[in-house]
């Protein structure tokens, strides 16, 4: 496993703030959950240190955000401005990763005072039918949920066509059923490419 050293984070953010003709200003902390990584905080840091204005947090919240409201608010007082929140159902069987987790997550954010995105990775016949449900939980608690990033699932590798036709969900798809979920308040025409 290789973990980056905080001075090749820090190489690594100034190459981002130094590309022209316009320079970087917004980040993604992601792969796996950086919530492993102990170091977070000054990682997030180092960030607002070389001049990124934006700091995004990708994760699914299961090591330290849902139960440990010092942590929220050590990545919040760090410089995080939102957390990117896996999310791809509002019940067990659609996201077991961190259906548990969720209620201390967004008790955890309201302390600290941080935003969230909902971000569920879609898959036809597994959990599209909670889309409209996955928007309504947001905006139950529109305090600290900004929106929701509706994510189509990639197929790739090895996938019998069979299956690639019964799992695939298209944007067009995600966008038809929100009508039909939410009773037309949000239509085709609210979109546009």
């Amino acid at each position: 496993i290789y973990e980056p050293s905080l001075d090749e984070i820090r190489n690594m953010i100034r190459l981002v703030t130094q590309e022209k003709p316009i320079k970087g200003n917004a980040i993604q902390l992601t792969g796996g959950n950086p919530e492993l990584r102990e170091d977070l905080p000054e990682i997030i840091k180092i960030c607002k240190e070389e001049g990124i204005d934006h700091i995004q947090l990708n994760t699914n919240a299961t090591h330290r955000l849902h139960n440990d409201a010092q942590f929220a608010k050590n990545i919040r007082e760090a410089g995080v401005n939102t957390v990117y929140l896996s999310f791809d159902g509002v019940t067990p069987r659609t996201n077991p990763k961190n259906h548990w987790e969720v209620p201390g997550v967004l008790k955890n954010l309201r302390e600290a005072n941080l935003g969230a995105v909902l971000v569920p990775t879609l898959i036809n016949t597994i959990n599209d039918h909670e889309i409209g449900d996955i928007l309504k939980f947001g905006f139950k608690h529109n305090d600290i949920i900004r929106g929701v990033n509706y994510q189509p699932v990639s197929l790739v590798g090895r996938m019998p066509r069979k299956d690639r036709e019964k799992f695939r969900i298209t944007i067009p798809d995600v966008i038809q059923r929100l009508e039909e979920h939410t009773d037309g308040q949000i239509t085709r025409d609210d979109f546009y490419p």
